[in-house]
């Protein structure tokens, strides 16, 4: 497929290699298809003839995980919904 036929990719995506399967991994990730990308991406991995496509779409692929910080917000969030459920539950009187 040709630069000038393709869809335009992402700005993070801009460096990536020619390939077909590639660019339909990231073609996928645009339209905010992620389950398609983590279905699709570790075949492209594996099937991959070059180490830079290979790094490619792991590269797409890590981007559909959530961000680590927001798994230690939602774990404080819980923990205070915990502290003041219970602080609730003691003033009370249970």
């Amino acid at each position: 497929m040709s630069a000038s036929s393709r869809e335009p990719r992402p700005p993070f995506a801009v460096a990536y290699p020619e390939d077909a399967a590639l660019d339909r991994l990231v073609a996928a990730f645009a339209r905010g298809d992620f389950g398609r990308v983590r279905q699709e991406a570790p075949r492209v991995i594996a099937e991959a003839a070059s180490a830079e496509v290979r790094a490619a779409a792991a590269d797409v692929l890590a981007r559909t995980k959530p961000d680590p910080l927001s798994k230690v917000f939602f774990a404080l969030t819980a923990l205070l919904l915990l502290f003041l459920s219970a602080y609730w539950w003691w003033k009370a009187g249970g």
